[in-house]
C-alpha cells in the first residue's frame, strides 16, 4: 500500500499555521515576562515603604532621608538606601556604598527588574567603574518633599520629615523610580545616580511630564513616555505601593501627590 505524502500546498498551509501561532504566542510570553516584572518592582517598592514604616515606629516617627546628590558622590550611609537595609532584609556584608572594593553589590530589592541603566557598576551589568566613586546604587529614589536635607524650602511647615507632619499618608508618595538615562545634552549620570529628585522644579501639569522624566521613570510600566498617560510604580506613606499614570499623581506644584500639602 502506497504511503500518502503531504502536498507542497499542504505542508505551505502548516508552516503559515505555526508562523501564525507563532506571531499570536510571541507577543503573549512579552507581556507575561512585563507583567512579571512590574509585579517585582511593586514588591520591592513595598518591601522599602514597609521598612520605613517599621523605621518610623523605632524612631519616633522619623522618616528616613537621602543623600546621593544628582551628579555627585554625596554620602550614601546618610541615605534610606542603608539606614532602611536591616529593615527590608537585604543588609550587604562589609555594607560601604562608597567603597571601590570589589565586596560591593546592589541589594536585590534597590534594583528594578529591568533596569538597564549604563551607570550601574560594570560588573553589575552598567559601564561604570567603580574608582569613579560615582554609579548607580539603587533604582529607587525618595520624594524630596519627605527629606531633611533636600526638601524645597517652599512651606513653613517643612521639612515633612515626621510621619506625624503628613496629613494623607495614603495620598503620599515616599519612593519612585529614578530615571535610567543621563543627561541628554552632556552624557553626565545626574539624576539616574541619584536617590531623590526635586520634584518643585517639575512645573505646572503640561510642563510636568517632561520635566520630570529627566529626573524620574515616568513610563517605566507603559503609557506613552513624558506625558501625563507614561505609567510607573509609586509607594505611599502608608505602606501600600501601586501603578499609576503620572497624570494621576501629578497635576501641577499645587495639586500632586508629592507635596503633602497639596496630595490629592
Amino acid at each position: 500500500m502506497r504511503t500518502r505524502a503531504f502536498t507542497l500546498i499542504e505542508l505551505l498551509v502548516v508552516i503559515a499555521v505555526v508562523a501564525l501561532l507563532i506571531g499570536l504566542l510571541v507577543p503573549a510570553l512579552g507581556k507575561a515576562r512585563r507583567a512579571g516584572r512590574e509585579v517585582k518592582c511593586l514588591a520591592n517598592l513595598r518591601s522599602i515603604q514597609m521598612g520605613q514604616l517599621a523605621y518610623c515606629d523605632d524612631y519616633k516617627g522619623w522618616l528616613a532621608d537621602v543623600g546621593l546628590p544628582h551628579g555627585g558622590t554625596g554620602d550614601p550611609r546618610l541615605s534610606f538606601i542603608y539606614t532602611l537595609s536591616q529593615y527590608f532584609g537585604s543588609l550587604p556584608r562589609a555594607y560601604d556604598p562608597s567603597s571601590t572594593g570589589e565586596d560591593y553589590f546592589t541589594p536585590e530589592v534597590l534594583r528594578s527588574p529591568g533596569d538597564a541603566s549604563r551607570f550601574w557598576l560594570g560588573r553589575e551589568g552598567g559601564q561604570q567603574d567603580a574608582g569613579s566613586g560615582v554609579w548607580r546604587k539603587t533604582s529607587y529614589g525618595m520624594n524630596n518633599y519627605l527629606s531633611r536635607t533636600y526638601n524645597p524650602g517652599t512651606s513653613e511647615r517643612e521639612p515633612f520629615d515626621r510621619l506625624m507632619k503628613i496629613p494623607r499618608p495614603a495620598a503620599t508618595v515616599q519612593f519612585l523610580l529614578m530615571t535610567e538615562a543621563g543627561n541628554p545634552t552632556t552624557g553626565a549620570p545626574d539624576f539616574a545616580v541619584s536617590d531623590h529628585p526635586h520634584v518643585e522644579n517639575w512645573g505646572n501639569a503640561t510642563q510636568g511630564p517632561v520635566r520630570a522624566s529627566a529626573q524620574v521613570s515616568i513610563a517605566k510600566w507603559g503609557g506613552t513616555p513624558r506625558t501625563p498617560a507614561g505609567i510607573s510604580a509609586y509607594a505611599y506613606l502608608d505602606g501600600h505601593a501601586a501603578t499609576a499614570p503620572f497624570g494621576r499623581v501629578y497635576d501641577g506644584q499645587t495639586r500632586n501627590a508629592f507635596n503633602p500639602e497639596g496630595a490629592f
